[in-house]
């Protein structure tokens, strides 16, 4: 016998003059399934990431691949993954776990970042007096900046712009 499906409640009347509910954003509906679809999302770049530092080629190499990941997927993702961190990091401020989720994805690309900016510096390829630490952080920072700008489609300087001017802010003579 075959089950007759429901149907959704009527909605309720339009009433002049009185505010209407606004709709909830599209996407998942409750803050299980918002920290669940950013560790989804997230987890493969942050893997991607970590490969690249973890790999043979040149500091240099290894810190232009590990920026362009994490840029492309800030500022040139789709707007959905753009709505979905934008979504977490507000939720974020009331509800910790997707305070920790968010914060455990950033800390990972952090330190990444970091190792690629010790090794370029013990080697020489970067800057002497370059603080790895704060570096990392302001790339993730310029990041977050681009995911911004994709949830506004666009601004002044593209992501890649802001890639190579970081990339040669860290260099050695730079």
């Amino acid at each position: 016998m075959k089950r007759k499906a429901s149907r959704p409640p009527p909605a309720p009347p339009i009433t002049p003059g009185v505010p209407q509910a606004a709709s909830p954003p599209p996407g998942p509906e409750s803050a299980a399934d918002t920290v669940r679809a950013i560790e989804e999302r997230f987890a493969p770049i942050v893997a991607a990431v970590d490969r690249v530092a973890r790999g043979t080629e040149s500091p240099a190499v290894r810190l232009e691949g590990a920026m362009e990941i994490i840029f492309g997927a800030h500022g040139q993702s789709d707007p959905d993954f753009s709505e979905l961190l934008l979504t977490g990091w507000t939720r974020a401020r009331h509800d910790k776990h997707h305070r920790l989720a968010l914060a455990w994805q950033r800390e990972q690309l952090r330190l990444a970042l970091q190792e690629i900016l010790q090794a370029g510096t013990a080697s020489g390829a970067f800057r002497k007096d370059l603080d790895a630490g704060a570096v990392a952080a302001v790339i993730l920072g310029a990041a977050e900046g681009c995911l911004l700008q994709a949830a506004t489609q666009g601004g002044a300087v593209p992501p890649g712009e802001i890639v190579r001017t970081l990339l040669s802010l860290a260099l050695s003579g730079a």
